[in-house]
């Protein structure tokens, strides 16, 4: 079971996109599997919690980390011999959306939301 934690940066963005109408169906429509009845919110944290596998249908890629980022992340887990972290993004809405989570995936099941936001706002 992983741990999952928001970044100060990714709690301001929340707060932002959470109230966006355009998010509507992010964090209250439903997944396109039959077996689920979750928000794709829901769900991709469920899998982060959960360490399930993350469907194809998020489109979860790598991405370069800053430096800050990553020693931002570093100075977190200062304590842990060969930390081994890796920058990814998804896509809630399938490969071509434009609603985006950021995240860092750490070899000590830990996960640390860094942005959420559409791409002309992240990048």
């Amino acid at each position: 079971m992983s741990k999952v934690i928001p970044t100060t940066r990714f709690k301001k963005q929340y707060k932002k996109v959470k109230k966006n109408s355009l998010w509507h169906n992010v964090f209250y429509g439903e997944v396109p599997f039959e077996d689920s009845h979750h928000s794709p919110w829901e769900y991709v944290i469920n899998c982060f919690l959960t360490d399930q596998e993350i469907p194809e249908y998020f489109y979860e890629h790598p991405i370069t980390l800053t430096k800050q980022q990553r020693q931002e992340i570093k100075k977190r887990l200062r304590n842990l011999n060969k930390l081994k972290i890796k920058g990814l993004d998804l896509h809630f809405d399938g490969h071509n959306g434009d609603h985006l989570l950021l995240f860092i995936r750490t070899n000590q099941n830990i996960i640390y939301l860094t942005g959420i936001g559409t791409h002309s706002e992240l990048f």
